[in-house]
C-alpha cells in the first residue's frame, strides 16, 4: 500500500512539475492534459446507495471504466483506483497520517471493481469513520498511468461521485477482568471497555491496580478473549486458557489509558496520572495570566503518556495547570523559577509537581515563534522544539 501511495504521489507531483517545466522538450503537446475523442470514462452502477445489514453479501456498487487511449509504440498503461470522502481531494495536501484515501493498483486486463454491502459499509465505518444511518458523499477515481514512454505523458483520469447511506452493525461489548482492573478473576465482574468506533476501537481511562487483566467478549466466560502479543499487537483467542503470557500486565497502580483497535490488531497501555494539562502565562498567545482561560494541551490515546501543543508562543513566561480556573490547585512547574526553554539539547527537561501552586516557578521563552511543546507527566519531563 505504501508503494502504491508513493506512485500516486509521484503522478500528482509530475503533473505539477511538468506543467511548469515543459520547455525544450520534443512533442510538447504530450505534456498537456490528455484530449482524446473517446477519453477514459468511469461509470457507476448506481449514484445513490442505501446499504442494508440483512444483505451484506450482495453487490452494493460496481465501477466500470473504458480502456485508456494508446500512447504510442512500446507504452503500457497501469490503472489505479482511488476512493475518498467528497471534498478531501483524495488526500492531496493532507497532513501526514491523516489521509483517508483508499488506493489500489488494478491487475492488468481488469476494467471493473465491485464492493459488497458488507465491504462498503465496513469502509465507511472503519476507514472513513462514518457512523451508521448517515449519508456520506464519496468520490471514486480511475487513473491510467503511462509507462515506458520516451517522454513524460500525463495520465488519463476519470472521477465520479456517489452517495451512500450506511448502517450500524451494532455494538460489540467487551469487558476487562482481572486483579489489575476489576479486583478479581471472577469473569462475571468485568468492567466495560468503552466502544469508541463500533466493533473496532475501544478506550478506557481509569484506575488500575498492580496485577493482570484480560479482555473478554462474554461476561462469565474466559473465552473468547483478546490477548496481548509481541510488539503491542493483539490476537483473538478462542482456545488457550489464561497463563502468564496471554494477560495484560499492570506494573504501576494508578490512572492508566487502555486503547485497543481490534481491526488493526494493536493495543496501547500507558500511565496517565492527570486528566488534563493546561498552559497559562504571557508566553501563551491569546491567554496571558487568565487561569480561567488556560489553553488545554492535546492528548492522544495512541500515545497516552504525553500531552502536546503545536503553535505560536510569545516571548514571556508560562506554567502548566492541572486544574482549570484554580490558582491554588495542582501545577507542573520547573524546579527553578526562570528556567529558560530555547528548544535545543541544552534545555532542562525536568518537571516538578507543585500541589498548591507554590513556589511560583515559571518557564521562560525568550524568542517568540512557532514551537511544539511536549509534556510527559508520567516521566515528569518537558521538551520544547522550534518548528
Amino acid at each position: 500500500m505504501k508503494n502504491i501511495k508513493n506512485i500516486i504521489s509521484f503522478i500528482i507531483m509530475s503533473l505539477v512539475f511538468f506543467s511548469c517545466e515543459d520547455k525544450g522538450l520534443e512533442n510538447e503537446d504530450w505534456l498537456q492534459d490528455p484530449n482524446f475523442p473517446n477519453p477514459l470514462t468511469m461509470t457507476l452502477s448506481s449514484k445513490e446507495i442505501v446499504l442494508n445489514r440483512d444483505n451484506k453479501d450482495a453487490t452494493a456498487i460496481t465501477f466500470t471504466w473504458t480502456q485508456g487511449n494508446d500512447r504510442g509504440a512500446g507504452t503500457t498503461l497501469t490503472y489505479f483506483f482511488r476512493m475518498d470522502i467528497a471534498g478531501n481531494n483524495f488526500g492531496e495536501g493532507a497532513a501526514a497520517g491523516t489521509s483517508t484515501t483508499i488506493t489500489e493498483e488494478i491487475p492488468a486486463g481488469v476494467f471493473t471493481k465491485s464492493y459488497t454491502v458488507g465491504e462498503l459499509n465496513a469502509l465507511l465505518l472503519k476507514n472513513f469513520k462514518r457512523p451508521g444511518g448517515v449519508i456520506t458523499n464519496l468520490e471514486a477515481q480511475i487513473i491510467a498511468q503511462v509507462n515506458n514512454s520516451p517522454q513524460y505523458q500525463k495520465p488519463e483520469v476519470s472521477t465520479s461521485g456517489f452517495a451512500v447511506t450506511s448502517f450500524s452493525p451494532g455494538p460489540l461489548p467487551l469487558f476487562m477482568v482481572g486483579d489489575g482492573i476489576s479486583g478479581s478473576w471472577d469473569y462475571n465482574t468485568g468492567k466495560i471497555l468503552p466502544e469508541i468506533t463500533e466493533r473496532t476501537i475501544y478506550n478506557f481511562v481509569g484506575d488500575f491496580s498492580i496485577g493482570e487483566f484480560k479482555v473478554i467478549e462474554n461476561p462469565g466466560s474466559e473465552l473468547p478473549s483478546y490477548d496481548p502479543s509481541v510488539g503491542n499487537t493483539i490476537v483473538y483467542n478462542e482456545t488457550q486458557p489464561r497463563n502468564s503470557d496471554n494477560v495484560f500486565k499492570v506494573t504501576q497502580a494508578g490512572r492508566h489509558s487502555f486503547y485497543m483497535d481490534i481491526d488493526q490488531k494493536i493495543y496501547v497501555f500507558g500511565y496517565v496520572p492527570y486528566e488534563n494539562v493546561y498552559m497559562v502565562g504571557n508566553a501563551i498567545t491569546g491567554i496571558g495570566w487568565d487561569i480561567g482561560k488556560a489553553k488545554p494541551m492535546n492528548w492522544d490515546p495512541k500515545n497516552p503518556e504525553v500531552f502536546t501543543f503545536s503553535g505560536q508562543f510569545d516571548a514571556g513566561e508560562f506554567k502548566l495547570a492541572l486544574d482549570l480556573g484554580n490558582w491554588g490547585g495542582r501545577f507542573l512547574m520547573p524546579q527553578a523559577n526562570g528556567t529558560i526553554l530555547k528548544g535545543d539539547a541544552n534545555d532542562n527537561t525536568n518537571v516538578s509537581l507543585m500541589p498548591n501552586g507554590q513556589p511560583d516557578n515559571k518557564w521562560v521563552i525568550e524568542t517568540a515563534g512557532q514551537y511544539e511543546l511536549t509534556v510527559n507527566p508520567a516521566k515528569m519531563t518537558i521538551v520544547l522544539k522550534k518548528l
